[in-house]
């Protein structure tokens, strides 16, 4: 590889002197909650279906809860993006 001299001689950036970096990801989950109702409601009559009996999951509910949260936070999240 050829370097230029210049270039080899700048220091590199270090993390304490740029930015510090924030992530806006669990504000836009937690606020995109609301937008979720119905699949909230599923989820919780799940849990609570499954500490009556002890035994089974509820990974499908919460997949879906998932899934309409992330469709919630998409778009906003990328505006967030420089």
């Amino acid at each position: 590889f050829f370097f230029i001299e210049e270039e080899r001689s700048k220091p590199l950036s270090t993390m304490s002197e740029e930015a510090e970096v924030v992530d806006h990801l669990p504000a836009l989950k937690a606020s995109c909650k609301s937008h979720c109702p119905a699949q909230i409601k599923e989820y919780n009559a799940c849990k609570q279906r499954i500490a009556k009996l002890g035994e089974g999951d509820c990974e499908a509910w919460y997949f879906d809860l998932l899934h309409c949260v992330d469709h919630c936070v998409a778009p906003l999240a990328f505006k967030k993006l420089k």
